[in-house]
């Protein structure tokens, strides 16, 4: 019911109007915009997601895909939240699109197109070879690849929504993705998901393959490392196959642990830090190798990691140990060893960014292989975010979050106007730091030359 009030309201003396004038709360998009343009991002992504759209009236993949984008730094987890975005008519313009969606069921539809393994794949590649031309490899030169799986719980009845290991919410049903990283440079360079109900090497040799081939040509990989969730043999013999260093956590299963308890060469490290080694075989793995071993005092280490051996829970002289343990063909010194494997962490802390910032485990939808592309995207939305860090904000803001980022820089209020023919967006800003600031990064925007080559055959495989 739609009432005629005559009366003006009024908060502290303060009287409430209405205007039809374009603003918006996402002046800051403009840098986001500046830099999409310079690196083609629009003519990337209408070549990149395998689908045609015959409608005349469609508004194109990449006003879509811009919402979608939009709405992953505006902070949103759910296709409901395109709300988020206000007025989508100053988004429009400063995007370069005619128009952005009205409804979210103009989003899913779009991911709802991909829907088989092949046209995943092919959107997954395509973005990878748009990535790999943006990508500064002179300047990472070298890096380890890591491996690791997540798992995003689902709340519907989701395809490939499965109750398998499930730490935080047990019993309910989720996706396991699996995840390749640059560990250094903090890149995502592949991302496979696959159903809640699969052990974290599910499917990794393939995985490998397909990571490994990415990057290979590319950087010189200094190694692998992984989880205890990728101790496998098959797994550790595919990478002798390329010879390839890896360091990979060992599970403390009964046999390790007997090895870790007959141990005697302890080597103090520091206060409450040593190391020690052993060779090991297991039966069915044909020979014997190397196993390092990190043992941390809790009395003396407050921050001690690692784990208890159950099986000699009743020795009164471990109790106050815990025990870490890697399975590597390097020759260097154990704790030289460990030092390499400690950045792992990276991996962890990239994770966790994907999912407090770009959303990973929301947008979700009824069928997978639309679940997997909307990742792969964003995924892809978080490596541009790293390349736009690292190329034009300094040394302390390169190790900002989004949610720290997003409102320094992107929510800040503007008003869409013209000055005689040419459009203009006037952000309100009373901080003449974040004035310049910004100044600043556009100048820097327009200047940055990307590698790209827009003539590639390599993007648009459809």
């Amino acid at each position: 019911m739609h009432c005629n009030f005559t009366t003006i309201p009024q908060v502290n003396k303060v009287k409430i109007i209405f205007t039809g004038r374009q603003m918006t709360a996402y002046g800051g998009f403009a840098l986001i915009a500046a830099f999409l343009e310079q690196i083609g991002f629009a003519r990337m992504i209408e070549k990149a997601i395998p689908i045609t759209e015959c409608s005349p009236n469609s508004m194109g993949v990449y006003g879509k895909t811009i919402a979608f984008v939009a709405m992953i730094f505006a902070g949103a987890e759910r296709f409901s939240h395109l709300v988020y975005l206000g007025n989508k008519e100053v988004l429009a313009k400063m995007f370069g699109v005619r128009r952005l969606p009205a409804a979210a069921t103009t989003v899913t539809r779009m991911f709802n197109k991909l829907k088989n393994l092949k046209t995943a794949e092919m959107f997954s590649c395509n973005v990878w070879a748009y990535l790999t031309q943006l990508i500064p490899w002179k300047t990472i030169q070298k890096d380890w690849l890591t491996f690791d799986s997540s798992v995003l719980v689902r709340y519907g009845e989701q395809e490939g929504a499965k109750k398998g290991y499930n730490p935080a919410k047990h019993g309910r049903p989720s996706h396991n993705p699996l995840l390749a990283f640059l560990n250094r440079s903090k890149y995502v360079i592949h991302l496979w998901n696959r159903s809640g109900n699969v052990t974290s090497w599910n499917n990794i040799l393939a995985f490998f393959d397909a990571s490994y081939k990415r990057i290979r040509e590319h950087i010189k990989v200094l190694g692998v490392i992984a989880d205890s969730g990728f101790y496998l043999r098959q797994f550790i013999e595919r990478l002798e196959e390329e010879h390839l260093t890896y360091i990979i956590a060992v599970r403390l299963i009964r046999p390790i642990q007997r090895q870790i308890y007959a141990l005697t060469n302890w080597k103090e490290i520091a206060r409450g830090l040593a190391v020690s080694e052993f060779s090991f075989m297991h039966p069915p793995w044909g020979r014997e190798r190397r196993y390092i071993v990190i043992r941390q005092n809790i009395i003396r280490r407050k921050k001690a990691t690692g784990k208890t051996l159950p099986l000699f829970a009743h020795e009164v002289d471990l109790k106050d140990y815990r025990f870490s343990v890697w399975i590597t063909n390097s020759e260097e010194e154990p704790y030289e060893v460990w030092t390499m494997c400690k950045p792992r962490a990276n991996d962890e802390n990239t994770i966790k960014e994907l999912k407090e910032d770009f959303a990973l485990g929301g947008f979700s939808m009824k069928r997978f292989y639309a679940v997997e592309a909307a990742m792969v995207l964003r995924t892809l939305v978080y490596n541009l975010f790293v390349l736009f860090r690292h190329e034009f904000l300094g040394l302390k803001e390169k190790r900002q979050h989004l949610k720290t980022l997003r409102y320094k820089y992107f929510v800040l209020p503007a008003q869409m106007g013209r000055d005689g023919r040419e459009a203009i967006l006037r952000i309100s800003t009373g901080n003449r730091r974040v004035r310049a600031k910004i100044s600043y990064l556009l100048f820097r925007i327009r200047s940055y030359i990307p590698s790209i080559d827009h003539n590639c055959t390599a993007v648009g495989y459809t």
